[in-house]
């Protein structure tokens, strides 16, 4: 069999237009879910952060006492929760969780700082303008198509153990230093741009390429000045709990909580239901996930802030499908990813060139 070429956006890309299918509601219904509020927006930033909060102090109690066994642990938890901070940029990038745009543009420049192998304006020039637009359409959505769970034993394992990044510590700092827009999260695969963000960054409209640009600029400088300042105050360990943290822990939380988002979906379908999935968490996890667990109707509607895509979801649940605890969901689909793909490597033939495999 003559292997498929890896899609090249340059010559490949075409735009379509995709009549949606979405739930029936009034507009007047609607509008109330689409409402956003400042005060749920802080509650929601506020949790995520205390939750981070708490793993970054116990990793630095153990290190403090010298408990070299409650401070491993600690890191473990820790970074297997920092990388959830690419959630909560998800949620930002739609502009959806404040009412006041200039606290939303603020959240963001934090968040992208805290996380800052994640250039936000980079994500969103991606995520809003060809993934929302054109969900699991081959040839128009770059960034995503319907995805393949495996849960054999090598790949529970890394979830597990696979807790150092260095190759992409490396690749990230290089990008930094030579102002290169990162995007560790959802694309970055070495130091080279490859032909989607290439493509993303030609297509970007004038303001977006200048925020990205802005954003590389500022993340350097607060970068190299938050290092020297915690190596000239003596507090070092601050730079393993933060400008480190995106590149330590397990993966195994962030699997679960977003593994049903477009796995064993159809792709080049218009309605949502068919083209992602959803899931149950538990609150915190939910919180930690920005409540994307909801994420058929999160692309059904995305002007529906994260904090009222639950109510959204119990409001319509006669016109969705059921949901099922992400646990027993993820180990379902690891079983029909084979039945509706055939093997990973014709997975890979057939879609995965689209990834740029």
């Amino acid at each position: 069999m003559e292997k498929k070429p890896v899609w090249d956006p340059f010559t490949d890309w075409k735009p379509v237009k995709v009549d949606w299918i979405k739930v029936n509601i009034s507009k007047e219904d609607l509008k109330r879910f689409q409402e956003r509020s400042n005060l749920k927006g802080l509650l929601q930033t506020s949790a995520f952060l205390l939750i981070i909060a708490c793993t970054a102090a116990l990793s630095l109690y153990g290190f403090s006492s010298r408990n070299w066994i409650l401070m491993a642990i600690g890191l473990y938890l820790h970074g297997m929760i920092y990388g959830h901070f690419g959630d909560g940029i998800h949620e930002l990038t739609h502009n959806t969780v404040f009412s006041s745009k200039i606290l939303n543009r603020a959240v963001i420049t934090l968040f992208g700082l805290l996380d800052w192998p994640f250039n936000p304006y980079f994500y969103r020039a991606s995520h809003v303008h060809f993934h929302h637009r054109y969900t699991l359409h081959q040839n128009s959505d770059g960034e995503d198509v319907p995805n393949y769970v495996e849960l054999d034993a090598k790949t529970v394992f890394q979830l597990f153990f696979r807790v150092l990044q260095i190759k992409s510590l490396i690749q990230c700092l290089a990008r930094l230093f030579t102002l290169k827009p990162t995007s560790k999260g959802w694309r970055m695969r070495g130091y080279a741009l490859d032909q989607w963000e290439k493509f993303v960054l030609e297509r970007a409209p004038e303001g977006d390429r200048k925020d990205i640009r802005q954003f590389a600029v500022l993340s350097l400088i607060v970068q190299v000045l938050f290092v020297a300042a915690c190596i000239l105050s003596g507090q070092w360990f601050l730079i393993v709990l933060i400008t480190l943290a995106p590149f330590y822990g397990p993966g195994i939380h962030g699997f679960i909580c977003g593994v049903h988002q477009h796995a064993c979906c159809e792709a080049n379908h218009p309605d949502f239901r068919k083209s992602c999935g959803d899931a149950k968490l538990d609150p915190i996890s939910s919180i930690l996930y920005w409540h994307m667990e909801y994420h058929i109707e999160h692309h059904m509607i995305a002007s529906i802030p994260c904090y009222n895509l639950k109510g959204f979801g119990q409001f319509v649940a006669d016109q969705l499908p059921v949901k099922e605890p992400a646990i027993p969901r993820m180990i379902r689909l690891a079983k029909l990813s084979p039945q509706r793909f055939g093997s990973k490597a014709q997975w890979r033939e057939d879609y995965g060139r689209f990834k740029g495999f």
